[in-house]
């Protein structure tokens, strides 16, 4: 009987610890680890450094919100607004990102491992040497954002809007960009080797000093993009003021 008493204080114990965590206010630090924290107005917290892994943040509002260095791996972010949120070094591997929004945060040397993410805004959002390896990516948006180092490598990104993108030096190679759209993109030095471009789009484009080698190009359109020392899908190097087609 002693033993059934203390093993379900232990649980009851056990449990309250886990309720008064997860009724912590939000502050930086603070380990929401497994919580339900949907439908809230965070507007503006500071979260620096908190480890919110596993968390539901469902039609959360966490605009303008300050979260460099969050631990947000494996959490629900649908239709989560992190519109003009500070988010450095935050890391969302394997989170499940659904028609959220990011347009306009700090995003530098983020981390998106593996992540899935659908339906889903960046635009205008900076996000230099930020991580998307293996990413699966779906109709979503990342129109006029810094993605200067950023790595794409192994992503799925077909019909993924990336028109006039600041991203040079970031790595696409070996992603599936079937479709997706670099119209008026600065994309000097930046790699796309062995990269699916089919149909993909680099109208106006900067390629000066970038590599498709290998990749696959049938379809893709290339018109007035400058080609200057691009290395071409066989290897050759485009002429210095090649315009639209690699001379």
């Amino acid at each position: 009987m002693i033993r059934i008493f203390f093993a379900v204080f232990y649980v009851l114990f056990i449990s309250s610890v886990v309720q008064a965590k997860c009724e912590d206010e939000a502050q930086a630090g603070v380990n929401w680890t497994g919580c339900d924290k949907s439908a809230l107005d965070l507007n503006g917290v500071d979260l620096k450094g908190a480890i919110l892994r596993r968390v539901n943040f469902t039609e959360t509002n966490l605009s303008g919100a300050r979260l460099q260095g969050a631990d947000l791996n494996f959490s629900i972010l649908e239709k989560t607004n992190f519109s003009g949120a500070r988010l450095e070094k935050a890391r969302f591997n394997n989170a499940k990102i659904n028609a959220a929004d990011f347009s306009d945060a700090i995003m530098d040397e983020a981390r998106f491992s593996r992540t899935s993410i659908k339906q889903t805004v960046f635009s205008s959002a900076r996000l230099n040497k930020t991580y998307f390896y293996e990413v699966k990516i779906i109709n979503s948006r990342f129109d006029n954002a810094e993605l200067n180092k950023a790595d794409f490598s192994w992503a799925k990104l077909a019909g993924t809007n990336f028109q006039g993108v600041n991203a040079q030096q970031a790595i696409f190679n070996q992603a599936d960009l079937e479709k997706a759209d670099f119209t008026s993109a600065s994309l000097k030095s930046a790699k796309f080797e062995e990269a699916s471009l089919l149909d993909a789009k680099f109208n106006q484009a900067d390629l000066s000093g970038a590599s498709i080698r290998g990749a696959i190009i049938d379809g893709a359109s290339f018109g007035k993009a400058k080609l200057s020392s691009t290395i071409w899908v066989r290897y050759q190097r485009c002429r210095n003021g090649s315009v639209g087609v690699c001379e």
